[in-house]
């Protein structure tokens, strides 16, 4: 086992799960797109060493509104995240990545 050298301050994980029949999920409601958006404006402000933007299955917050994500290493959730919160979670971002 190794610790890697390269760690990132802050960890998003944006919730992408699809259930099958259609069921209520992350995925179904725009999770991947979220998930793209974020990760895009990481790298597009050169954030892409200290802030990774990961993709998971369910963490357990299923809506028909939006995806769930997480910022670790401070534990905090948002649940019912759309892409008209992105600007919010993204100073989000850089308050906790200063």
């Amino acid at each position: 086992m190794e610790t890697p050298e390269l760690r990132p301050a802050l960890q998003v994980f944006v919730c992408t799960n699809l259930r099958e029949n259609g069921k209520e999920c992350c995925g179904n409601v725009r999770g991947m797109e979220i998930f793209r958006a974020l990760k895009d404006w990481v790298r597009d402000r050169g954030l892409s060493r200290s802030v990774w933007v990961t993709r998971t299955g369910c963490m357990t917050f299923c809506n028909d509104v939006g995806s769930t994500l997480v910022i670790h290493p401070q534990n905090i959730w948002m649940s019912k995240v759309t892409l008209s919160d992105l600007p919010q979670v993204q100073e989000e971002i850089l308050t906790l990545a200063r």
